[in-house]
């Protein structure tokens, strides 16, 4: 290539304010932003001006600093604007704002930096500094394990979203005691009686997903405090025991639930989440509206639900919790109870599974107290399976006891049959009665007072000929006596009932005449 002209160029350096127009191909130094410059200054310039020349202290997104979505990606050019010839333009640094992840704040997620304070200067400037809409975004967790040594105050209009409950956990490493992992907080961060002071908005309309949340000190993990629309979902809630708690221990919790006087908590939802490894799983004592868990997981752990345990008559705590609900979930390995309801209205517990619970931490065949002890009145358990067989139920080892208070309480038991308070509606039922024998009809009942006043209703279809009657039956360990109150058709069935009694075990036997087989049909009625 020929040389045209060599010229001298020479370079300039100051602070950048005094950085003058530069003489084509002449270097600038900017000494205070550490900028380098070319002039591409000249008559026969196309534009007079300083060119950055890139370094590697450059700021690439100031360089670039326009951006407009086309999805290219596809190989399809999206229109932004009203045509394609006026796209919609955004700066680069707008177009990354719309995105707040917790790293942007100092977090690390090592496991082994505290991260607390990072965590919650992320949580104040999304949400709390400024109360306008337009400052909040969702609040982006990396996989990572974010370690936090004191509570992490989840403010009003709050998102956190993990990568998922197995990557993206908040690590509790507090000293022991009451303080939780993490909780929900008014919109100045503000917690306890705090809450709404100083003009804020009391914690509402929170959402929290793919998140997991664990404490690695005897202290609580969750706790949702006078708090309105709340969802927590696919995230873990987990202790730091290992194995199933023999006793309540300190009371240390997954998740509790608490109200003020001035603010009752209503409408928080957990949705598929796994809540395990504590003394408790599920606390609540004051009144609230509308708790629902649906599809969790609940398991390891003294007990799963303590409701209403501390109601007083007075504010916070007037009824307890008002219509809490447990559907389409797990309890596993649950020592004590799966659900103690001591009080409140309208709890109810449908279509979940109930293994392993109320047994000692040992399994089928080592019961020890109910599954689900309902001991209040206005308390459901509807379609809900166990693994605890017939032979484990008893008086004080029921699947579900509904009759501590005589109220109107109901539950759907495996093969009891149906359950109101103090009445038990057993499922209907058939016994085939041989001819010309006498035998049990394989119907037994405990004689305790649990078991004192019985009525079965039956009906009896042999030989062409029908009965109906009802068998009544008053029992305890010294005298079983039976009244046997009927009418048929046709002529007599030939059929007499008697009791007997051994092992603590009143046994209901039939004898035939002569004719033919016939089938007992039966339901039992048990006031208790």
């Amino acid at each position: 290539m020929a040389v045209v002209q060599i010229s001298r160029i020479q370079h300039r350096s100051g602070v950048s304010d005094n950085l003058p127009q530069l003489a084509r191909g002449e270097i600038g130094l900017s000494v205070d932003t550490r900028k380098v410059y070319i002039g591409n200054g000249g008559s026969d310039a196309p534009q007079t001006e300083n060119l950055e020349i890139l370094t590697n202290l450059s700021s690439l997104i100031e360089s670039s600093d326009s951006y407009t979505y086309s999805d290219a990606q596809i190989g399809f050019s999206v229109q932004t604007g009203a045509s394609a010839n006026s796209p919609v333009t955004r700066t680069l640094q707008n177009k990354l704002d719309d995105f707040a992840s917790v790293r942007d704040f100092g977090a690390v997620g090592d496991g082994a930096t505290d991260d607390t304070a990072a965590i919650n200067r992320a949580l104040y400037e999304l949400f709390a500094r400024e109360q306008i809409t337009r400052v909040r975004r969702a609040l982006y967790f990396p996989a990572g394990t974010y370690k936090v040594t004191s509570t992490i105050n989840i403010p009003t209009f709050a998102k956190l979203v993990g990568e998922g409950p197995n990557s993206s956990t908040i690590q509790g490493a507090l000293t022991a005691g009451s303080t939780p992992v993490a909780q929900t907080a008014d919109s100045l961060q503000q917690t306890g009686a705090s809450v709404g002071t100083g003009g804020a908005t009391r914690p509402k309309d929170i959402v929290i997903e793919s998140m997991a949340f664990s404490a690695t000190t005897q202290t609580p993990v969750f706790l949702v405090d006078q708090a309105e629309n709340v969802l927590l979902s696919n995230s873990v809630f987990t202790g730091p025991l290992s194995v199933t708690p023999s006793t309540v221990g300190d009371s240390n919790y997954s998740i509790k639930i608490t109200s003020s006087a001035t603010y009752t908590t209503s409408h928080v939802t957990f949705f598929n989440c796994e809540i395990t490894n504590s003394n408790l799983g599920v606390v609540a004592d004051n009144d609230m509206d509308n708790i629902v868990f649906n599809a969790c997981h609940f398991q390891t752990m003294f007990k799963g639900f303590k409701i209403g345990e501390f109601t007083t008559g007075s504010a916070p705590s007037v009824d307890g919790p008002r219509g809490m609900k447990v559907i389409s979930s797990l309890f596993d390995n649950i020592y004590s109870n799966a659900l103690h309801i001591y009080d409140g209205l309208g709890f109810s517990s449908a279509f979940n599974y109930y293994q392993d619970c109320g047994n000692n931490g040992s399994g089928s065949g080592s019961p020890n107290t109910h599954v689900i002890n309902y001991a209040v009145g206005n308390s459901h358990s509807i379609a809900d399976h166990f693994d605890r067989p017939d032979s484990d139920d008893t008086n004080t080892t029921r699947r579900v006891n509904v009759d501590a208070a005589h109220l109107a309480g109901m539950a759907f038991d495996n093969t009891q049959g149906v359950k109101f308070g103090g009445y038990i509606r057993g499922y209907g039922q058939s016994v085939t009665l041989d001819n010309s024998a006498t035998k049990s009809t394989g119907i037994s009942f405990p004689d305790n007072t649990q078991e004192a006043a019985i009525e079965i209703d039956y009906y009896i279809d042999r030989n062409s000929k029908l009965r109906q009657g009802i068998l009544r039956i008053t029992q305890d360990s010294t005298a079983q006596i039976i009244d046997d109150d009927f009418s048929e058709n046709n002529g007599s069935t030939g059929v007499t009932f008697s009791l007997t009694n051994g092992s603590n075990i009143t046994t209901l036997n039939y004898t035939t005449d002569s004719q033919t087989s016939g089938t007992l049909y039966y339901s039992i009625r048990t006031l208790r």
